[in-house]
């Protein structure tokens, strides 16, 4: 027997978001761990007078600690405001010291680590904030390299931060163009949870309206078309006796009542069935425990398998056997009568089709009809 659940999407109702929040936050931490890698070798390769080796050994190590703290945050927590806030902080403390960082030769040929470091912060910024903070924090670490460059004496400053403006804009660009694809992507998304969701309620619907059709067949229908037929006395008993039936069903359907969702007990339930059918039915039931939607369904076809032994079998005598085999359980309605061959029944005729085979169908189990013989079983 199958179960359903319902999934919820616990971390974000933004999918795409949360996806591209999370690439950002892998790209941000690896671009930052390489560049902190490059720097300290740079930095020492470099490590030319007047610049102090103890004195960059320090800093590069600090930008170590740093860099290792700020990886483990963008991987555990993503790429926060804070985090890169304390990003730009250190990148605008080392363009600021840079004089004391680099060589001058080192400077003004192209190496400088710094620079490399500044472009990596302009980077981060970009892809983890909005314009409207990106921009400025971008400006910060361009402005604090061209004032170290300055007080470093080292020129050039001017053409580096105009190229650290267009990574600025490049970068906002870029991202700003990744959001919305991410924000039409889970409006997409929405749109179709949405349209899934009112197809599941109207298939819902249509199974609630065919459940209440093979109820009213099953009943009403049956009750009628047995007197119509002259199947039973006007005055019988049983024709009494399945009238009120027929009468509480369609209560039941007008209140919309849904099945016992707890367990009930099936051979209970057959029985009941048996002591309201027409023909006179002998019981073998095994003791069970099934579901109680399981327990309806069972018993809604087996009401009207007895049915139609009524009306078609022409014998007034039928047996109902309950078996449990290793959890499957199998209901087996037997009569002496002289059978049918199912194949003839017409396409328009719902009672087999509806309200026996169906009816199993929609528990997840079966039903196979033989000659004489209607047999319904399920997998518990």
């Amino acid at each position: 027997m199958t179960a359903g659940l319902l999934f919820r999407d616990t971390e974000s109702r933004t999918p795409a978001r949360a996806a591209l929040k999370r690439v950002i936050a892998v790209c941000g931490a690896v671009m930052r761990g390489a560049e902190a890698l490059l720097a300290a070798a740079a930095g020492l390769l470099g490590a030319l007078p007047p610049v102090s080796l103890a004195w960059l050994s320090s800093v590069l190590v600090c930008n170590l600690l740093w860099t290792s703290a700020f990886v483990w945050a963008a991987l555990r927590y993503g790429l926060r405001s804070w985090l890169v806030a304390g990003e730009i902080a250190v990148a605008c403390v080392l363009c600021l010291v840079q004089g004391w960082l680099l060589a001058p030769q080192v400077a003004t040929a192209g190496a400088s680590w710094v620079a490399v470091l500044a472009t990596m912060t302009i980077l981060i910024a970009a892809m983890a904030w909005r314009p409207r903070a990106a921009v400025p924090g971008g400006l910060a670490v361009a402005l604090a390299h061209l004032a170290g460059a300055q007080l470093a004496g080292f020129g050039g400053g001017v053409v580096t931060v105009g190229i650290h403006c267009v990574q600025i804009i490049a970068g906002v660009t870029l991202m700003t163009l990744l959001r919305r694809s991410a924000d039409l992507a889970d409006a997409l998304l929405a749109r179709s949870r949405e349209a899934a969701k009112a197809d599941a309620v109207q298939r819902a619907r249509r199974a609630d309206e065919r459940g209440q059709y093979s109820r009213v067949h099953d009943t009403v229908l049956n009750t009628l078309t047995t007197v119509g037929a002259g199947g039973v006395e006007r005055t019988s008993p049983t024709l009494r006796r399945q009238a009120a039936a027929d009468l509480r069903e369609l209560e039941r359907i007008a209140r919309d009542a849904a099945p016992p969702a707890g367990p009930a007990r099936l051979d209970e339930r057959l029985a009941a069935v048996a002591a309201g059918a027409a023909p006179r039915v002998e019981t073998d039931l095994a003791p069970r425990t099934v579901p109680g939607h399981v327990a309806e369904a069972f018993a809604d076809a087996c009401t009207e398998a007895l049915t139609n032994v009524a009306r078609h079998a022409d014998t007034d005598t039928a047996r109902l056997h309950l078996t449990d085999d290793a959890g499957r359980v199998l209901v087996e309605i037997t009569d002496t009568g002289h059978g049918f061959d199912p194949t003839t029944i017409p396409p328009d005729r719902y009672g087999l089709r509806g309200s026996i085979i169906a009816r199993m169908e929609s528990v997840d189990g079966g039903a196979r009809v033989e000659p004489s013989t209607y047999l319904s079983h399920i997998h518990i």
